[in-house]
């Protein structure tokens, strides 16, 4: 009795020495972040003030400028970081300054540069870049409508009033995105419209200044009606940075005045081996798609447009059908929704101006110049089945090869195998075959179903098993009841990773392609690879045969107790014919996977 009292006093007494240091803590951490707090505060304060003095001495400089184009400016919004020069080491920027010489001569339609003005830097990118997407200025909820006028029957676009003159006027994309374009001359260019009037005046000198330069080193094979330029100001305390990139509607290609190294790594570097010119056009000529669908207002020669299309899915839908393997980046579902809605822009061909059109054309079209140039179209090397990699098989080390994937492949049944052929399928050379990953989805969610149905089953199986008067549970060392009790445990984990499994193939299983590479990219990178993503989708199958092993050991177990020769001889002749069934699947799957390595080899 004594002794639970002093067990009692001694809990007592560490429960309040636990409460006295939590309450200690609490206060020393809440004092920690009060200082802390302080500490931001005052930091900020300070960024904001270093920011407010650089940008008045920006505005200071920029302002004391003027030209035909850019009037004076008193304000700049910065938008995007990209650090590039000449001058430095990295090549993908030109610098345009008056204290060094300049990469070309000044226009008159430009910039002048003086000894204290801010670096002007011209940065090629691709339409991927355009930051249409990031950072989406918000609604200002102090705004507030004015009355509305009697008899007011025009309702203009009046978020960008400073555009009065120049030649720039606001379009409206099929998404409901505003962006700016000149279509004056051969100054036909775009920019978005979530900047400020400074901003678009600076932006505007650029625009010359570029033109200029076109114009002057043009070699005579390129008509100024083919050709657009997309810009995008970007201000930085080191200078002013000018992203664009032209684009020729002629070649479908698009081209830069100033050396693109930066984006031809952000081009090619998903692929090995990539050389010859040819197939480096088809990756320009995707961003060049992309461009239309960002700014589908050009007149384009929609009749023709139409029917190529209709050529690139009607080949598609017969290699779909007649072949397991086709190259197309869409299913065969897919691809008659497709047929059908070139039916409808086949009927509104006829329309003078329509960017919903392009927009629809454009976005198709990029798919397919995507799959030419992740299959090498046109090289001696050019993927001709969607399962068949290009590349030498990798002979590097992974840590599931060898004994140790052997013996794991022994305790799971052989299901990563299985596994790992199906991802094999869908994942080749880094790159996902998007209509095989739909499909692997589809499966997986129909196995994990089944599986999670076999599951349940087995489970009430097994606790009805303990409840048969033979089996007796007060003997826990019982090799039947052990085995009930291990079946019990691995079909109720294969029940829980199956419902997980299936949640987080719902959730991210049907995810774009984009979503879907980034996902197995990651997978592959990591120490178990491939092997490791198969081996967790065959955990279910693999702990369901364990239990249900582990249950035909306990019912073997009760039954063998018995003296009996009938039941024994019964029991015995039924289990060898069952056992021989299996070994013959077994067998004949071994000698078709044989022939199936045979087939391949010659």
């Amino acid at each position: 009795m004594w002794c639970a009292r002093l067990i009692q006093e001694l809990l007592k007494r560490l429960c309040q020495m636990l409460a006295a240091l939590i309450t200690s803590s609490a206060q020393r951490l809440r004092i920690l972040v009060s200082c802390f707090r302080r500490f931001v505060t005052k930091i900020r304060g300070q960024l904001k003030h270093n920011t407010s003095v650089a940008q008045c001495d920006t505005v200071a400089t920029v302002a004391s400028t003027s030209s035909a184009w850019c009037p004076q400016v008193t304000s700049l919004l910065p938008l995007h970081d990209r650090r590039a020069a000449t001058s430095t080491p990295d090549s993908n920027v030109a610098i345009v300054t008056a204290s060094s010489t300049p990469h070309y001569d000044m226009p008159n339609a430009s910039v002048p540069q003086q000894a204290n003005s801010p670096q002007t830097f011209f940065v090629p990118f691709t339409p991927g870049d355009v930051s249409r997407y990031k950072n989406r200025p918000f609604v200002d909820t102090s705004l507030t409508y004015d009355p509305l006028p009697v008899r007011k029957r025009h309702f203009p676009n009046q978020s960008c009033p400073w555009l009065t003159d120049g030649g720039w006027e606001p379009y409206v994309h099929p998404e409901g995105a505003l962006y700016l374009y000149h279509d004056t001359g051969s100054r036909r260019t775009y920019t978005e419209a979530n900047i400020d009037e400074n901003v678009f005046r600076a932006l505007d000198g650029c625009v010359g200044m570029l033109h200029a330069d076109l114009l002057r080193d043009d070699s005579g094979d390129i008509g100024t009606d083919d050709i657009e330029l997309v810009v995008q100001l970007t201000i930085e305390q080191t200078g002013v940075y000018c992203q664009y990139y032209f684009v020729d509607h002629k070649a479908r290609i698009l081209f830069w005045l100033h050396d693109p190294k930066k984006v031809a790594e952000s081009l090619f570097s998903a692929l090995q081996g990539v050389y010859d010119p040819s197939h480096m056009g088809y990756a320009l000529e995707e961003e060049y798609w992309v461009h239309c669908e960002r700014y589908p207002n050009h007149k384009m020669n929609r009749m023709k447009l139409v029917k190529e299309l209709r050529e690139l899915v009607m080949h598609a839908s017969a290699e779909t059908i007649t072949s397991d393997s086709s190259l197309s980046p869409f299913d065969a579902d897919e691809l008659s929704r497709i047929l059908e809605l070139i039916n409808h822009l086949h009927e509104n061909v006829g329309d003078d101006i329509s960017p919903h059109s392009i927009f629809v054309i454009a976005r198709f079209m990029q798919y397919f110049a995507r799959a030419k140039f992740f299959n090498f179209c046109g090289l001696p090397c050019a993927r001709l089945d969607a399962d068949k990699s290009i590349y030498r098989d990798d002979t590097g080390f992974h840590l599931l090869t060898g004994s140790l994937s052997f013996a794991l492949e022994a305790m799971l049944f052989w299901a990563p195998r299985a596994r790992l052929k199906d991802l094999q399928k869908v994942w080749v050379d880094d790159a996902v075959i998007m209509p095989r990953w739909k499909d692997f989805n589809r499966n997986l969610m129909a196995e994990w179903t089944g599986i999670t149905i076999y599951s349940t089953v087995m489970l009430a199986v097994d606790i009805s098993f303990l409840a048969v008067p033979n089996v007796y549970i007060g003997q826990s060392q019982s090799i039947g009841v052990i085995a009930t009790y291990l079946s019990i445990i691995f079909i109720t984990g294969s029940l829980i990773i199956s419902l997980l499994l299936a949640r987080q193939n719902q959730k991210y299983g049907y995810e774009s392609a984009d979503k879907a590479t980034e996902f197995l990219s990651n997978i592959s990178g990591t120490l178990f690879g491939m092997k490791g993503l198969a081996t967790v989708h065959s955990l279910p199958y693999a702990m369901l045969m364990w239990g249900m092993v582990y249950f035909a050991i306990a019912l073997l177990y009760n039954v063998f107790k018995s003296h009996t020769i009938a039941m024994l001889a019964s029991v015995v002749s039924g289990c060898t014919v069952v056992v021989m069934f299996i070994s013959w699947f077994l067998w004949t799957g071994k000698i078709r996977q044989l022939l199936l390595l045979h087939n391949a080899s010659d």
